[in-house]
């Protein structure tokens, strides 16, 4: 390729990508009502939630933080689009959502598998978001309540 061709291309990859700034994605954190919460339906000991909400709220709660680069597409179409993806699965806010126990059930007990395969949070979250990483204890701790749902589910009477 000649230098006035490779110029061209550059150029109008320049003009695409400002040209793509026009159509970001709504970025939104709803209000969080304290009634629909994981904790006002389900026994969640307080270090355990801090954690979760700590390294797994900005996709799976109501008070995402919005990154700067969340701001440049197409950078900001990928973000919105995991965080509404993780806040229709499960919303640590928004808990009075899944109505079917069972579903709440399956989500509960699916935590500790997540964490530990490292399916959650996604590798990108991770490499990007290295403070956030959960510590064992909190992992350890996590666990320990997730697994509580298997032997005493949501919906059977008592609260784990």
């Amino acid at each position: 390729m000649n230098r006035a061709r490779v110029r061209k291309v550059l150029f109008a990859l320049l003009v695409f990508l400002v040209v793509i700034q026009i159509f970001q994605p709504r970025r939104r954190n709803p209000p969080v009502a304290l009634s629909r919460s994981l904790p006002s339906h389900v026994r969640v000991p307080r270090d355990v939630y801090a954690a979760l909400i700590r390294s797994c709220g900005d996709c799976h709660s109501n008070q995402t933080h919005w990154p700067w680069y969340g701001r440049v597409a197409p950078l900001s179409w990928v973000i919105t689009d995991d965080v509404n993806e993780g806040r229709r699965h499960m919303n640590f806010e928004d808990w009075q959502a899944l109505a079917d126990p069972k579903q709440a059930n399956d989500r509960l007990t699916s935590i500790c598998e997540e964490i530990k395969q490292n399916g959650m949070p996604p590798f990108s979250y991770r490499l990007v978001h290295q403070d956030l990483r959960l510590k064992p204890q909190e992992t350890a701790a996590i666990c320990t309540w997730s697994q509580s749902f298997r032997t005493n589910p949501v919906g059977s009477g008592g609260l784990p």
